[in-house]
């Protein structure tokens, strides 16, 4: 697993102007904007994107097919593939929350250290759940069919996000009140139970890939 990791992490080396992008974008961003919340989450979401790239450059003129004549097993690729999206997107996510926090302060707007705190534990989780569902798909249809069936894949999530509202009106339930004590809950109580959740879908994500690619033929 050494030898994949030192391969992903020379493709991530060479990507600097992907890296230029990320940091022009963050800059212009918190110079101009003033919710840091969604500057955290955006940039965070951008860095996890690169696990994704790796994959594309491994399938590129069928680079998939001889990397498995090397001793290296699926089970192994799809594991690194997994730690390598944590050990590359930990570092950005604390960088960007840093400059974040920073700048807020510099331009004195009101960032409050708790709702900084919870915006960093929500970025993880919306990081976590984007890869959850973007690297089985890419696993099991490659880079071009994986955009296909994301995009379906985020519409049937869209509406079923909607109906779900419209249920909820529909019933008198009050679903902004979840909303509300969500961002209520205490940054310690947040991390742990947010936590929870990314490890088991990271999990789930694991076994669904490691299915998909235990059935591919390359």
């Amino acid at each position: 697993m050494k030898g994949l990791f030192m391969k992903d992490f020379g493709l991530v080396k060479g990507q600097k102007q992907f890296f230029a992008v990320i940091l022009i974008m963050m800059m212009v961003f918190m110079t101009t904007y003033t919710n840091f919340a969604f500057i955290i989450a955006y940039i965070t979401i951008m860095i996890g994107v690169l696990t994704l790239t790796t994959i594309s450059y491994d399938e590129f003129e069928n680079g998939m097919g001889y990397l498995f004549t090397l001793p290296v097993s699926r089970r192994e690729y799809v594991a690194e593939k997994y730690l390598f999206s944590i050990m590359t997107t930990l570092p950005g996510l604390a960088l960007v929350s840093v400059f974040s926090f920073a700048f807020s302060r510099i331009r004195e707007i009101d960032f409050p250290v708790g709702e900084w705190v919870l915006s960093v534990v929500i970025s993880f989780f919306l990081v976590t759940a984007v890869l959850s569902i973007v690297i089985p798909l890419q696993l099991r249809f490659g880079a071009d069919k994986s955009r296909v069936a994301l995009m379906i894949v985020w519409g049937t999530g869209i509406i079923a996000g909607y109906l779900g509202i419209k249920v909820c009106e529909a019933l008198g339930i009050d679903w902004k009140t979840g909303i509300d004590w969500i961002y209520g809950m205490k940054p310690g109580a947040a991390l742990a139970g947010i936590a929870v959740i990314c490890g088991i879908l990271m999990v789930i994500s694991y076994l669904f890939s490691l299915r998909f690619i235990e059935k591919r033929e390359f």
